[in-house]
């Protein structure tokens, strides 16, 4: 399939493909090229680009996403591998939450400071002890 095809069965640009291409996310394999020079997709091209984009709508990097391409290309991406693969990442989502909140704070904090609110009236939260 052509790229103005492959853009519409996987929802990315076609802008985006030559940029994963580029980068080696996808790969074409030389034979590839018509007679008129056109690149010709295969549906496992496609494969991959779905999963690409699902990945990507789950929170993972393009890093992130070229380990797991990767990985499964050197058949090296069974069950317990996926489990700690999506276990590091939602660890890294709670830290990306916990500095969220922090900056959170901070900015409520400088914004009751800015309404007149006294520094003893504000409680931080290094000092709030955790509830039982």
């Amino acid at each position: 399939m052509l790229i103005g095809e492959l853009a519409k069965a996987s929802g990315c640009t076609k802008d985006t493909i030559r940029f994963y291409e580029k980068i080696g996310l996808i790969e074409v394999p030389a034979g590839a090229r018509r007679e008129n020079n056109y690149k010709d997709y295969s549906t496992d091209t496609l494969r991959t680009l779905r999963s690409i984009v699902n990945l990507k709508g789950l929170g993972f990097t393009l890093e992130e996403i070229r380990e797991i391409i990767v990985r499964r290309q050197i058949d090296a991406l069974d069950d317990h591998t996926v489990c700690n693969i999506i276990e590091q990442k939602i660890l890294h989502l709670d830290v990306q939450i916990d500095k969220l909140l922090l900056y959170k704070h901070r900015l409520t904090l400088a914004r009751m400071r800015m309404d007149g609110a006294t520094t003893t009236d504000i409680i931080p939260l290094t000092e709030m002890r955790r509830c039982a």
